[in-house]
């Protein structure tokens, strides 16, 4: 006989509420006063028994959160713990990692609710916000990073441009109207042009104006009279008729 399974929203309130309280028991027991307490420990286990219930609401918050999506409840703690995601990345070309991550959690939620007339317009919105941090991120190390964290900034900005396109042209027919704008901003954003684009075209651009004007002026550089047929004939002796014989 099979084992009947809980849904995963029960499961999940089944855990808090088990843990919830085995912390409070452990917490009675901790908090019995002994006669030989200093006010220090006296001051320490409370303390210590709020940290325990601040940790239980904050792992049964978290758990909520991240299962959310846009418009949710639960959504802005979510967006608070990937703040100090970014906050704890210091290195500028994994910051723009980070938030080319998020860009696609962003996009993952639009694409569980494309078909809801209710979420999917907020989801939108918020990947289009992703988005454009995203983008902002890479122009800025772009413009102020060495040539090597640039680079690795344009083939991240690449790859996510890419891997949306991919994912929306396959949301495109699902998505409601009210959606549709903030997508559509979204995917300008990723399909203009990084100062690390411009400046690869302004290289290739002078490469190709070098290389026509170096063609321009081999040939009107070559004044040999003999590399063409009407040279050949200025140069040649003139012909001479053989002599007459006379009776």
């Amino acid at each position: 006989m099979s084992e009947r399974r809980l849904p995963e929203p029960q499961i999940r309130d089944e855990f808090r509420r088990e843990l919830r309280a085995r912390l409070m028991r452990e917490a009675a027991v901790t908090l019995v006063p002994k006669r030989r307490d200093t006010a220090w420990t006296a001051w320490l286990r409370p303390a210590f028994a709020a940290g325990l219930a601040a940790l239980v609401l904050t792992v049964g918050a978290g758990t909520a959160a991240a299962n959310s999506l846009p418009g949710d409840a639960a959504f802005p703690l979510k967006r608070a713990f990937e703040e100090v995601r970014i906050a704890l990345t210091f290195d500028d070309v994994e910051r723009v990692r980070v938030l080319a991550d998020l860009a696609d959690e962003r996009l993952g939620e639009l694409e569980r609710v494309a078909n809801r007339n209710d979420k999917a317009p907020t989801a939108s919105d918020e990947y289009a916000q992703a988005v454009a941090r995203f983008r902002a991120a890479v122009d800025a190390l772009q413009q102020a990073a060495p040539e090597d964290k640039s680079e690795l900034a344009q083939d991240v900005a690449d790859a996510a441009r890419e891997k949306h396109e991919f994912i929306l042209e396959k949301l495109k027919d699902q998505l409601p109207e009210k959606a549709k704008d903030a997508v559509d901003r979204a995917t300008e954003e990723e399909q203009r042009d990084t100062p690390q684009n411009l400046k690869d075209k302004e290289k290739k651009d002078k490469g190709e104006s070098q290389d026509r004007s170096g063609d321009s002026n081999g040939t009107a550089g070559n004044t040999n009279p003999t590399a063409s047929p009407r040279g050949n004939e200025r140069t040649s002796a003139p012909r001479t008729s053989p002599p007459t014989r006379r009776p």
